[in-house]
């Protein structure tokens, strides 16, 4: 059973990604964050087997919790990360890139995000 965290700050956003998941891939286990910073606390006690984020929201945003996730001591510093948003500019796209993270660009299509979804769970 795959293990995935998905962080947003807007309910309707994390309740359709969690029944996109349900609906397209079989044995996953889904845990909702609503920003960065309870994430990252998960992230302490949690192995998550990937971890797909927001970049705007409040408290932490997607960029921060991911550098957090990847320099501070915790259970996922290794997890493979996508963010989604809308706001995916040429400064964010590097610093993603040195980060390892992959990035899905808002509006995407279910298929395509079910997609890059598996590539990172293999």
């Amino acid at each position: 059973m795959h293990k995935i965290l998905i962080v947003d700050d807007e309910p309707e956003i994390l309740e359709t990604l969690e029944d996109l998941i349900d609906n397209k891939l079989s044995g996953c286990d889904i845990t909702k964050a609503s920003n960065g910073l309870d994430a990252f606390i998960l992230c302490q006690k949690t192995i998550f087997d990937l971890i797909i984020t927001d970049h705007k929201m409040p408290f932490m945003t997607g960029a921060a919790f991911i550098i957090a996730i990847k320099t501070r001591e915790n259970q996922c510093s290794e997890t493979p990360i996508i963010v989604l948003s809308a706001n995916i500019d040429e400064d964010l796209q590097k610093k993603l890139t040195l980060q390892n993270v992959g990035y899905v660009e808002k509006p995407f299509t279910p298929n395509h995000f079910i997609d890059i979804i598996r590539t990172r769970l293999i």
